[in-house]
């Protein structure tokens, strides 16, 4: 009997930490955010879906490359993010980011495709005092610097 209880502490236990986080590996998203996401990505394979702090997102493979969706709960598209090489930025967005923080380290470098704002590109950079991102719009003006603090809510800081 005591076996029984120390085990069902447990599971009590681990079920309560695990509850605690913010991200649900095992979410599956309502078929209307589901029959969305296969409108804007139809061939998208490797499909996994995660739930973070009220936003269905799905880390998917497309045509080769590493992307990341993210939807309101209602099935709206919101943004979706590509992992990309400094190389692969627009020349303008490479020419504005070495003009002032070429004294940076570069962490990462993501394509941002929004519903709202239209297309940037967010440079994750540190040096021995911060840890910032850089968003740049398309034709190279830097629209926003903030802390990486809260990723998940970058387009907060465009308004």
């Amino acid at each position: 009997m005591k076996k029984i209880l120390i085990l069902i502490i447990g599971v009590v236990i681990t079920t309560t930490i695990a509850s605690c986080n913010d991200e649900d590996d095992y979410y599956t998203p309502n078929s209307t955010v589901i029959e969305v996401f296969y409108d804007y990505y139809p061939d998208a394979t490797d499909v996994d879906w995660y739930y973070v702090n009220g936003y269905p997102v799905a880390n998917f493979d497309y045509f080769g490359e590493e992307k990341e969706a993210w939807f309101s709960y209602a099935g709206q598209w919101l943004y979706t993010k590509t992992e990309i090489n400094y190389n692969d930025l627009p020349n303008v967005v490479q020419q504005s980011f070495m003009t002032t923080y070429y004294n940076y380290d570069i962490d990462d470098v993501e394509k941002i495709e929004t519903s709202k704002y239209g297309l940037f590109y967010n440079i994750e950079v540190e040096n021995d005092i911060e840890d910032l991102s850089l968003l740049y719009n398309d034709i190279g003006i830097l629209v926003k610097i903030y802390a990486n603090t809260l990723p998940y809510t970058w387009w907060y800081y465009l308004d």
